[in-house]
């Protein structure tokens, strides 16, 4: 996995992430959207035989774009321990 900012200002960035595709980028998308303060969050594979997504973040000020993607991947993190916590029960 290769992270790289391809568009950044205030309130939005844009990152690619090489070596990924749909699963990726629609969980974090997903998180993004379910935090306070992100007005916009969504994900794109520009082209289906490049594994390479790029995630887009515009949040309202109150919370910045690098901070929110840190966010959603802690948040999704934490929830992935708790679905494979409960997948050891099974």
């Amino acid at each position: 996995m290769e992270v790289e900012v391809t568009r950044a200002g205030e309130n939005y960035a844009e990152i690619k992430v090489k070596g990924e595709e749909h699963t990726l980028g629609n969980l974090i998308a997903n998180y993004l959207m379910r935090l306070p303060g992100v007005k916009f969050a969504s994900y794109s594979m520009p082209h289906p035989l490049i594994n390479e997504i790029l995630i887009r973040v515009m949040t309202d000020g109150s919370i910045s774009p690098y901070e929110a993607f840190r966010k959603a991947a802690e948040e999704a993190l934490k929830d992935l321990d708790r679905f494979e916590e409960e997948l050891e029960k099974v």
